[in-house]
Formats: C-alpha cells, sequence, structure tokens
C-alpha cells in the first residue's frame, strides 16, 4: 500500500474523531515523515518501512537545518528543537499503532523507536513591564488597536490556546465566562475578568465591523486585504508577529504558548488551585500542568533560598578581600 494513501485514510479518522485542528498537526508530521522516507530510505510503502527506515529519518532530521527538512528557501539556518522532533516522533508512533490496530501491517515499526528526550528548559514568561510594554504600543482609538488591546488581555486573563480565539464566537461570549472548543473537540469553560468582559462588550458593540452582520465570530479583521472578515489562529500570530519586531523583547519569546504560561504562572501565584487551573487550561491530567508551572515551582523556591541556605550559619565575611592569610592555608 502506498504510504501516502493510508495517510490520507488515518487523517480523515483523525478528523472525524478528534477534529480538524489536531488532524493539521499529524497532517503535518506525516507529511515530512513521507519525504524523508522517500529522499533518505527510498521508501514509499507501507509495509517495506522498518524501525531502521525511521531511525534514520530521525538520525536526518537531528543533523539537518529545519528549513531544508520543511524544504524553505528563508529562515536562518537552525536545526529543529528537541521539543518538535519529539512530537513528530510521537504522531508517527500514533499513525503506526493506528495501521497494526487496523491490521494493515503485522507489526509496528515504531513500536521500537525512542522518542527524542527533549533538554528541560524553564521558559520565561512576561512580566508586568513586559505587559504594559505591549500595550503602551497599541492606540484604543482605532478598531485595529481595541481589538488587538482586547485579544491580548484575553490571551493574558484565560491562557487560551491560539486555535481556541480563532474558533470563539459571540455567542458563547458571557459577562463572566467564555465557551471554548479545545483539542479533540472539547468544550469547556473559561472564567474571565469582569474588566475583560467590559472590553469584549465594548469591543463588540463600537469597534467589531463585520463585513457579513450574521459573521459568527467574534475578531474581525481590520486590514485592507481582509477587512470585515472573522480572523483566525494565524491572523492572531500575525498581532503578535508585529508586536514582535516592533517592542524587540531579548530577554523572553513574545508568542501565545507564553502568554498560557504567564497566565498559569500568574494563576498560582495570586493562590490558585491546581486542579482548577488544569480544567481551565484544558489539560487531560495535572500532570500537563505542572509542567507549566516549572519556572513558577523554581522561582517561588528560590526566594526563600537566603533563609534555608547553610550559607546563612556561617560567617564569610573573615573571607573578603583584602584579608591576609594564616600561614599553611594555601593551596596548590
Amino acid at each position: 500500500m502506498k504510504l501516502q494513501e493510508v495517510i490520507k485514510h488515518y487523517i480523515v479518522d483523525v478528523e472525524n474523531r478528534l477534529g480538524h485542528h489536531t488532524s493539521i498537526a499529524y497532517q503535518q508530521a506525516l507529511g515530512y515523515l513521507v519525504s524523508l522516507l522517500s529522499s533518505v530510505c527510498g521508501v514509499n510503502e507501507l509495509e517495506k518501512i522498518t524501525v531502521l527506515h525511521l531511525r534514520e529519518c530521525l538520525r536526518y532530521m537531528i543533523e539537518t537545518p529545519s528549513e531544508v527538512i520543511r524544504q524553505r528557501t528563508f529562515g536562518k539556518k537552525s536545526n529543529l528543537a528537541d521539543s518538535t522532533m519529539k512530537t513528530y516522533v510521537t504522531n508517527w508512533k500514533v499513525f503506526f499503532n493506528w495501521c497494526y490496530q487496523e491490521e494493515l501491517i503485522d507489526s509496528d515499526p515504531s513500536a521500537r523507536l525512542k522518542t527524542p528526550r527533549p533538554e528541560k528548559r524553564v521558559l520565561k514568561t512576561f512580566t508586568s513591564e513586559h505587559i504594559y510594554k505591549m500595550l503602551d504600543t497599541l492606540d484604543l482609538s482605532t478598531d485595529m488597536g481595541f481589538r488587538d488591546y482586547v485579544i491580548l488581555l484575553l490571551l493574558l486573563d484565560t491562557g487560551i490556546r491560539l486555535s481556541e480565539i480563532g474558533t470563539l464566537l459571540l455567542e458563547d461570549v458571557h459577562d463572566t465566562y467564555i465557551k471554548v472548543r479545545g483539542k479533540g473537540r472539547k468544550e469547556r469553560e473559561v472564567g474571565i475578568h469582569p474588566d475583560l468582559g467590559k472590553l469584549l462588550w465594548k469591543y463588540v458593540h463600537k469597534y467589531r465591523h463585520p463585513g457579513n452582520p450574521d459573521e459568527p465570530k467574534i475578531f474581525i479583521d481590520c486590514t485592507k486585504q481582509g477587512k470585515g472578515k472573522a480572523i483566525s489562529g494565524p491572523g492572531v500570530k500575525g498581532i503578535l508577529y508585529r508586536l514582535r519586531l516592533a517592542l524587540g523583547f531579548k530577554d523572553v519569546r513574545l508568542s501565545p504558548h507564553t502568554f498560557r504560561h504567564t497566565f498559569a504562572k500568574m494563576y498560582m501565584a495570586h493562590g490558585g488551585d491546581i486542579f482548577k487551573l488544569s480544567r481551565e487550561m484544558g489539560h487531560s491530567s495535572v500532570r500537563i500542568t505542572q509542567r507549566y508551572l516549572e519556572d513558577f515551582d523554581s522561582t517561588e523556591a528560590r526566594k526563600e533560598h537566603d533563609s534555608h541556605s547553610p550559607l546563612s550559619a556561617l560567617d564569610i565575611s573573615r573571607y573578603r578581600k583584602g584579608r591576609k592569610k594564616k600561614s599553611g592555608q594555601n593551596f596548590a
């Protein structure tokens, strides 16, 4: 069986079960797999794929600039992030397991393929200064400026995903909460601050000008090219991209995911409950939520470092520069 044909059938099944946004991630990961198996291993048929082929593809991803893998002619020459490769390999393994369960292959070639273990890094979150700088760049007297202002505060106040903003409808917005359609077509309610509730109402009644009066999506494009049309996730990403160019933050990444991490950290810093936070963020497990709080945990832990440090019990002032050493205390 041709691998591409099997993948098409698989994507239809994913979309039926989990929704369009989830299927896009699988399409991308499996699209790269088809390309790599063909160019690196010369394999195009499902039954001929072995774990060795998959390992060769993984090795190629590790050693090759991402622009080559993605067949781009622009962007800086950098390798794929460890976390990206982990996501790709995880999606490959899910696909091959599905093929095995559907009895399309006799054994799963990815069963012994090890998923890359990304380096553990603490993701820096926004400070109040970062947030003020972002908001200060917006002209709130214009349709676009006020819309962007509301979107930034919505990201900060709720921590919802980029794709979830793109599917937010007028009927989903209430005075104290919004209804969000998350991964796997799961719907959940997320609370909003009263001030944000007022701003959303003001945006809808004063600054929102859809080309079609019956447009159900809440956020509207204000550019000449798409004026009056609804904006989706990529449109929101474009807003953040323009902010990134304007502000040039060096110490933190200006991305939707940073807003999500910032929300989680600030929620807990203000005494929030991790189980409630997990539900609001749409996580299937509290363990996933805890990953978002690694920065919070390390930051809170170091605040009390001085009082618990072993150096608190020592008088190290005697070793200040200029104090003569006693004889016999030099070590080579």
